[in-house]
């Protein structure tokens, strides 16, 4: 024996079919029930002695086939054929003649009903033209017309009448009974709201005020006031109330006839009875299909204007969406895209938006609201832990991934009463909350405010998962684009270097602003470093594009402008190394550069620009932008690039920038470079500490710029600004007169630091030989120009020399030649002899150690 686990079955086909079946039942009750009632009118009050002066059952059975599925027809047709044969029966009739006029008041709604559904298959608007058409030409003329034929036959065959006379009356009586009972309970049933309270009182008022216009009317038979209740039909059409126009044509119909019978009303003085039934008929049968006509005609306006306003609707909604798809195209960071959403959503879907997101790594949330949402709530909900995200409808679902929606406010006060306050200042009714998501990956959640009661229509929610659809995309493009800027911004910044505190001869001041949150990282990249013989070099630069790509570019460019410019090149020679650098390095080409070498021992700056902004020199109330030895930018130059040399007097500053400082949408850069000569003259004293903040401020007006900003200023000090190291020796020689006072310095240096007898005498010979060189060739033919020399301790024994030119020898010195004893010399007494020769100078270095 094994135990086993219930598994829940299919219900059975009776199961299912069992409501069915007493629905049907119940429709069949309902059909007998008011047949037999309708027919009291008729059997009993309407000259009983005529034949179907008006018959209500007629239009109660039609549209109980109309408004019912064609399987209930059988149960319907057969209740009507009982009451029919029933009350025939208890009224005298024969079985012949009473089977007779039961078959004629079943095939009578049955042609209508089938004819009606062969041309209006999926239609039962009787306020559509084409409906109303469909309707009148098959349930009233058509199927009456089959009724009366049958009931005119059964009159002349089973009770001696006129089939003519007959027939009339019958096919009249039947139709109007249609046009009003039936068309009035189908429309009824058509109804996709039921009534209020309110419009089913105003229903009743206008029925009784039919039912009396029409008595008051019809109750004189010399005064013809029949059209009374003609203009509360009219009133009823205007206001397009067609249920309302064919009820009220009913009771007027049912009031005139049962009236007319009385000998009341314009057509008590006919004699002829199936006359004065005909045409009474047809009076109220023309009044009601006038209003009804016109009714039908006011429902078509209105639905045309209702159209064309959803459609304009839709219209604005579309143009709308497509607005805040190119906005969102256009934000790159998350917060920006929430900001957006919020701004752009209120009005959209509803009128107020929040719009939450995720943050995967503890699960708190942030949130950004329309306007219309109270600052205090702003400001409490802005950031959320994990735990308090549950007391909002959006971070519910942010946090959950379920969406939510609440239409009764009191619900939606229970269930988060932390934003109750909040509900009721902005009048919301109706909250519908969705996730956010990027494929799997929830990403946080909007949520959408109305004010109306009830929950949105189809297209207002549709509308809403598109927004939300849209705005995932564009969070989960922004992740992306995130990660990447990050990434590119750390690159960047590790290249980007400090400057260094103590170079020799000037004070830096260096400021880098990235641009605004949500712009790519741009290729913006500065350098300040030391040279050989005390030189400062100083680099700005800016690589075509963007992002991480722009960034790797930056940082190898970076390098072999270094490697260029400590390889002893001046600033035009460090340009085109870079020329050819930038071939082979991707996204380097057309990158501009600005490189300058400043000398405090010679006051002299030489700086080269390959399509990048002039350098800006200011001093004694003026600014000067150095306009020579520009050039096109990387790759592009067609000659060789040349130097721009220039005497600056102690104390200038030198201002080098990016494009970023001086560029402005709809101005040329000339303005932006007035603008910054005026600015940095009217600014105080450029050696006072925050001038490059006050500078950017000025030029920026306080706002965040769209483009990278490099920004540095160089304060040139001379010769009097070299730092005074005691463990290194600097001494600037000018002439063959300075080496006996040199030998002396370097004979003391070398005293105070404890170095041997040998390693003195070798120090000695060495920069002898050097310095001795460098007065006689490298300013030959020239003017005269410095020497500099640097000594300096490397550990506790080893001794590094660099002593340096600026000069062109005309002689290059070789080991090989009479005049290259020097170099054969020097590296007999040096363990290390490094020669550098390049257009801006000549260097040696040299390296001594005792062993």
């Amino acid at each position: 024996m094994t135990a086993g686990v219930a598994t829940p079955t299919e219900p059975s086909a009776a199961a299912v079919a069992q409501p069915a079946l007493w629905r049907t039942i119940g429709v069949a009750a309902t059909v007998l029930a008011a047949y037999a009632l309708g027919a009291v009118l008729p059997w009993t009050l309407l000259e009983p002695s005529s034949v179907a002066v008006f018959y209500p059952p007629a239009g109660i059975t039609l549209a109980a086939l109309v408004i019912n599925p064609t399987a209930r027809w059988p149960a319907i047709l057969l209740a009507a054929a009982t009451a029919e044969f029933g009350l025939d029966l208890l009224h005298g009739q024969s079985a012949p003649v009473a089977a007779g006029f039961t078959l004629a008041n079943v095939a009578e709604p049955l042609a209508g009903a089938l004819l009606f559904r062969r041309f209006r298959p999926a239609g039962e608007d009787l306020g559509r033209r084409g409906t109303a058409l469909a309707f009148v030409g098959c349930c009233v003329i058509a199927g009456p017309l089959v009724g009366a034929t049958v009931g005119a036959s059964v009159g002349a065959l089973g009770q001696g009448r006129g089939w003519w006379s007959t027939f009339g009356p019958y096919w009249a009586g039947d139709a109007l009974a249609v046009l009003t009972l039936g068309a009035a309970v189908i429309t009824v049933a058509g109804r996709r709201t039921p009534l209020g309270s309110a419009a089913t009182w105003r229903a009743v008022g206008a029925l009784a005020a039919t039912v009396a216009l029409t008595v008051i009317g019809f109750w004189s038979p010399r005064l013809p006031m029949a059209y009374l209740p003609v203009p509360l039909l009219l009133a009823a059409a205007f206001r397009a109330r067609l249920g309302l126009v064919t009820a009220a044509g009913f009771v007027m119909a049912g009031t005139a006839n049962l009236l007319t019978a009385a000998g009341r009303g314009p057509w008590a003085g006919i004699a002829d009875s199936d006359v004065r039934a005909a045409t009474l008929q047809l009076y109220l049968g023309a009044t009601v299909l006038g209003a009804g006509a016109l009714a039908a005609a006011v429902l078509e306006r209105d639905r045309a204007r209702a159209e064309s306003r959803l459609e304009s609707a839709a219209r604005r909604r579309l143009q709308a969406l497509q607005e805040l798809t190119a906005r969102l195209s256009t934000a790159a960071t998350s917060d920006e895209i929430a900001a957006l959403v919020a701004a752009n959503d209120a009005g959209l879907v509803g009128e107020i938006a929040v719009v939450v997101l995720l943050d995967r790594a503890d699960g708190s949330v942030r949130t950004w609201t329309t306007d219309g949402v109270p600052a205090e709530f702003a400001i409490r909900f802005r950031r959320l832990s994990a735990d308090e995200a549950l007391v909002s409808p959006a971070g519910w679902v942010a946090r959950t991934g379920t969406p939510l929606t609440l239409t009764d406010p009191d619900e939606l006060r229970a269930r988060f009463p932390l934003v109750a306050p909040a509900v009721a200042s902005t009048g919301t009714r109706c909250v519908v909350a969705l996730p956010l998501r990027a494929g799997d990956r929830l990403l946080g959640a909007i949520g959408f405010g109305f004010t109306a009661d009830g929950e949105p229509p189809p297209d207002t929610l549709a509308m809403a998962q598109a927004v939300t659809g849209l705005t995932g995309q564009a969070l989960a493009r922004a992740e992306r684009y995130e990660v990447e800027h990050e990434a590119a911004r750390r690159l960047q910044r590790s290249l980007l270097p400090d400057p260094q505190r103590h170079l020799p001869g000037v004070d830096v001041e260096v400021r880098y602003r990235p641009a605004e949150r949500g712009d790519e990282v741009g290729g913006d990249w500065y350098d300040v470093f030391e040279l050989p013989g005390h030189r400062v070099g100083l680099a700005v630069g800016d690589v075509v594009g963007h992002g991480l790509d722009a960034a790797t570019a930056m940082g190898r460019l970076q390098r072999a402008l270094r490697a260029a410019a400590l390889a002893g090149g001046g600033p035009a020679e460090v340009l085109e190394a870079l020329d050819e650098a930038s071939r082979r390095i991707p996204g380097a080409e057309y990158a501009t550069v600005g490189y300058a070498v400043y000398s405090p021992a010679e006051g002299t700056l030489r700086y080269a620009c390959a399509g990048h902004p002039p350098p800006l020199l200011v001093h004694a109330g003026r600014a000067d932008f150095l306009g020579e030895a520009r050039s096109l930018p990387l790759t592009l130059a067609r000659r060789p690039r040349t130097d721009g040399v220039l005497a600056v007097p102690d104390g200038a500053t030198l201002i080098w920038y990016s494009d970023g400082l001086v560029e402005r949408r709809g101005e040329v850069i000339d303005d932006g470079l007035r603008r910054l000569a005026e600015t940095a003259v009217r600014l105080p004293d450029p050696a006072e500490a925050g001038w490059c903040d006050a500078l950017l401020a000025a030029l920026t007006e306080g706002q965040q710029s769209r483009d990278d900003l490099v920004l540095v200023r160089l304060r040139l000090l001379g010769a009097g600004g070299l730092p005074d190291d005691p463990d290194v020796l600097r001494r600037v020689l000018t002439g063959p007169g300075d080496l006996v006072e040199t030998r002396s310095a370097i004979r003391a240096w070398a005293a105070d630091r404890g170095l041997s007898a040998e390693l003195t005498e070798n120090l000695l010979l060495a920069c002898g030989e050097a310095l001795a060189n460098s007065l006689e060739h490298a300013y030959q033919g020239r003017e005269p120009g410095p020497v500099l020399l640097r000594a300096g301790r490397a550990g506790r024994r080893t001794v590094t020399v660099d002593i340096s030119d600026h000069g062109t020898w005309r002689h290059r010195p070789s080991a090989t030649d009479g005049r290259g004893r020097g170099l054969m010399l020097m590296g007999a007494v040096a363990q290390r002899t490094v020669l550098e020769i390049g257009r801006q100078g000549t260097r040696i270095v040299l390296t001594l150690d005792p062993d």
